[in-house]
């Protein structure tokens, strides 16, 4: 007798990846950069946080490499690669970590400015994150147990 299961590996990809995109359309945080309380879209820090280790953020380059890990291990996911658990940790843990800051870089003289909050971009990132993180820790376990 079959017992019917229900492979959540393809909705999950889809609602992390759905979530990751919209993320990019909603404001990511609010900062006071010395001219009032300023935010911007989250495309921008993914457009420009690869370049911030050149000028001088390399904080700011660290939690950025959340996005690769990301893709990586959802590319990796869809392989059927184990090792998308280790890729995916990686980019829960950067993208978590964020949330502990204080203070951002704004600009390449050093200038930092204050982080008032975090808004839906950063929360529905770390979202996205967080979903393939579990579905991978939910496939690697289904694995292993019809073994």
């Amino acid at each position: 007798m079959k017992i019917f299961t229900y492979d959540l590996k393809r909705p999950a990809i889809y609602l992390s990846v759905g979530l990751f995109i919209f993320s990019l359309i909603r404001p990511a945080f609010v900062f006071d950069g010395g001219r009032g309380l300023e935010s911007d879209q989250s495309f921008i820090y993914l457009l420009i946080g690869g370049i911030g280790l050149f000028g001088g953020g390399t904080s700011e380059f660290l939690i950025w490499l959340a996005n690769p890990f990301y893709f990586i291990a959802l590319f990796l996911f869809a392989k059927n690669k184990k090792v998308s658990i280790l890729f995916i940790l990686i980019s829960s843990l950067l993208a978590i970590s964020f949330a502990r800051w204080k203070e951002i870089l704004i600009s390449e003289s050093g200038s930092t400015a204050k982080i008032i909050s975090f808004s839906s971009g950063y929360y529905l990132w770390v979202a996205s994150i967080i979903i393939l993180f579990f579905a991978i820790i939910y496939h690697l376990k289904k694995d292993t147990s019809s073994l």
